[in-house]
């Protein structure tokens, strides 16, 4: 019986738009196995089978023998079928939008609106196989990215998650937790290391490490606002005092400014009577009574600072005067230009800088690595896998091909002293698994080790996993598939080993052989071909010697048959007397009977023709047999000789053994031969 719910709407089917099947068809099945309806939309009504009757007719004579057959009414659908049929069909109706409904209109059974819904939004196989590929292709490349949320890339996540999933694909849960932590940000770098350090991730369960970056989250967003309510807040309070500064510097200072400028102005007015700057008076003004007012001014001031509240102090790093700490505390001073942040190596002051930059083509960014000493011997063949490396880069030339030396660029190394890179060029590595190339690797003059950068391989698509004293270099996701595996060091590197190829120049010298020069021009004769080279008639052509021994294509390219004889061939008297037959096929096309073969037999004397269709060739022993009775009869003559190819339906043992017992001289022609 259906479920009472239906009838008081306990349940709402879910609204279905096109975009949802996969949702929508999973919540749909519940809601029709809740109704008991779901054998409607599984397995369809189901017509009763029909039951034949038989009853013996009254009668005399020979209709006592014979049985009458009772009619049966065709096969019925019974009521409550019927019903269940129509209430499911009136679920999945409903849940339909108005521009969907179309699709399901003229369809009268529930199972076949289903179908109708699952071959149109789902698909087939094929169609299934190309969007899991696609949404493989999104799993496999996800990142969060750096201004996104926690919260949406984890819908993003486990919305690509549960596609793969509604497809048919096996996710299971160690693939989920490795991509996860692979994927976050760096905002989430130091508990992913802590969660890879401190947990088993072939049995820690993702709702585990959801939690953990959940809270680790929260507590970054709370650090986040106080650093931003702290520097608000400092903010403020330095705009306070600055208005409290200035305004109490202007009304204790104005005053005596203008009382001492009003002082000097007769000597500035003399002096500017005199008229020559280059006088002494000009230079008395400017080392006397310029100085003067100079420090007057600097003292008063001083005294002003000093005697009034909240006057800023003069710091002892820059010599001026501001509240707070210094911002460049802790940063070097130039002794050229007096400036803070570069040492008197790198002051660019008195240089021409555009001339410098037009002379430079940096092409790519300033990049920067950091090498500890290594007391490992150094080798060509170690190359140091280093995640605070920005680009591949080795001092060994000989190493790399394909130089590019239009590439330049600067390298700061851990000093802070920049290098200048000459060149880029191809890494090659043999590998178990063939040739490797590395591509971009930078060629800097004078550093110590070979380095690899993580960031580097990582764009190219490979995958680096750190953890147990070793760092996994895989192809791909999977992290199945591993390309090297580098064991850490006593001093905490990770050096790899390669044996790269280095490029070389052979000379290749080739002995010509006169056999492959004779199948070259055609097979020519080796005379001709001396002659040839010795009048100059094909230039670049070897010295050829003699050689024996027979070309077999020469052999039989120039041998040929014997002529049939002249004489008038033997034709038969009498109708009948020779037969000739063959079978043609198999045909691209089969006829209206589903034959691709038929069969001719020719008549040598009339050469009438009969042709008869075979589905396949086993049946030309039987043709045969229907063929010989039937030319007798008609024609009055005998069938005495028959000739045929080779083929296997002529020569079967049945077929032989047949024409045996009758007596027929059986004529086989020799292949290839008309």
């Amino acid at each position: 019986m259906v479920g009472s719910g239906y009838a008081g709407g306990d349940l709402r089917t879910p609204q279905f738009n096109g975009s949802n099947y996969d949702f929508w068809s999973v919540k749909m099945e519940t809601i029709l196995i809740a109704y008991d309806l779901w054998d409607a939309v599984e397995i369809g009504i189901q017509p009763h089978p029909i039951i034949e009757q038989e009853a013996g007719s009254e009668g005399t004579g020979d209709e006592e023998s014979e049985a009458e057959q009772i009619p049966v009414e065709a096969p019925t659908i019974s009521r409550e079928d019927k019903i269940k049929n129509a209430k499911a069909l009136s679920l999945i109706q409903g849940s339909l939008t108005d521009e969907l409904f179309p699709c399901v209109r003229n369809e009268k059974t529930a199972k076949g609106a289903w179908e109708i819904l699952r071959r149109e939004f789902r698909g087939d196989k094929k169609v299934r196989v190309v969007k899991l590929q696609a949404i493989r292709a999104d799993f496999e490349y996800l990142r969060m990215n750096d201004v996104e949320s926690l919260d949406d890339y984890l819908a993003r996540f486990f919305e690509t998650v549960n596609n793969l999933k509604s497809l048919g694909e096996d996710v299971i849960e160690k693939r989920i937790v490795q991509k996860l932590l692979m994927s976050l940000s760096r905002r989430y770098k130091s508990i992913v290391s802590i969660i890879e350090e401190t947990k088993d991730l072939d049995t820690i369960r993702v709702e585990e490490i959801l939690a953990s970056v959940k809270v680790y989250d929260k507590r970054e967003d709370l650090h986040d606002e106080r650093d931003k309510l702290a520097g608000t807040e400092k903010a403020f309070s330095s705009l306070r005092v600055r208005n409290n500064q200035a305004s109490g510097a202007n009304k204790s200072s104005q005053g005596k400014q203008n009382k001492k400028w009003q002082g000097q102005n007769k000597k500035g007015s003399n002096w500017s009577q005199g008229g020559n700057f280059n006088n002494n008076s000009g230079s008395n003004w400017s080392n006397g009574s310029g100085g003067n007012w100079n420090n007057s001014f600097n003292s008063q001031n001083k005294q002003g600072n000093s005697s009034q509240g909240g006057v800023k102090p003069q710091c002892q790093v820059c010599q001026k005067y501001h509240f707070g700490v210094c911002r460049h505390k802790g940063k070097p001073r130039c002794g050229k230009c007096n400036r803070f942040g570069h040492t008197t190596k790198d002051c660019d002051n008195g240089k021409q800088v555009a001339n410098c930059a037009k002379e430079e083509e940096v092409t790519t960014g300033t990049m920067f690595y950091a090498c500890h000493v290594s007391s490992i011997a150094s080798s060509k063949s170690v190359w140091f896998v280093d995640s605070a490396c920005s680009n591949h880069m080795t001092s060994q030339e000989s190493l790399l091909i394909n130089l590019d030396r239009s590439v330049t660029c600067k390298v700061k190394i851990g000093t802070g002293d920049l290098v200048q890179a000459t060149g880029k060029g191809t890494l090659v590595v043999e590998t178990r698994k063939g040739r490797r190339y590395i591509n971009e690797v930078l060629l800097v003059p004078g550093l110590d080790e070979n380095l690899l950068s993580v960031g580097q391989m990582m764009e190219h698509g490979y995958y680096i996993l750190f953890g147990g004293n070793y760092a996994l270099i895989c192809d791909d996701s999977s992290l199945d598939n591993v390309a090297a595996k580098v064991a850490m060091a006593g001093n905490r590197c990770f050096p790899l080993s390669m044996e790269s190829i280095c490029s070389m120049g052979m000379k290749a010298a080739v002995q010509e052989d006169p056999w492959v020069w004779h199948r070259r021009l055609g097979h020519l004769n080796f005379a001709s071909m001396k002659k040839t080279q010795q009048t100059q008639m094909v230039l670049g052509l070897p010295d050829f010697s003699e050689k024996e021994g027979v070309c077999e294509g020469c052999v039989y390219g120039k041998s040929h048959r014997e002529p049939f004889e002249n004489e008038k061939p033997w034709r038969a008297k009498n109708p009948l007397e020779l037969i000739h037959t063959d079978v043609c096929g198999p045909m691209q096309n089969e006829s209206i009977g589903g034959n691709r073969y038929f069969i001719t037999f020719i008549d040598d004397y009339s050469r009438m023709c009969w042709v008869y269709f075979l589905k396949k060739k086993s049946s030309v022993t039987s043709v045969f047999k229907t063929f010989k009775p039937f030319v007798e009869l008609q024609s009055g003559f005998n069938l005495k000789k028959l000739r045929s190819d080779r083929g296997v339906e002529y020569t079967s043992h049945e077929f032989l053994e047949y024409c045996s017992d009758l007596g027929m001289e059986r004529q086989l022609t020799i292949a290839y031969t008309p």
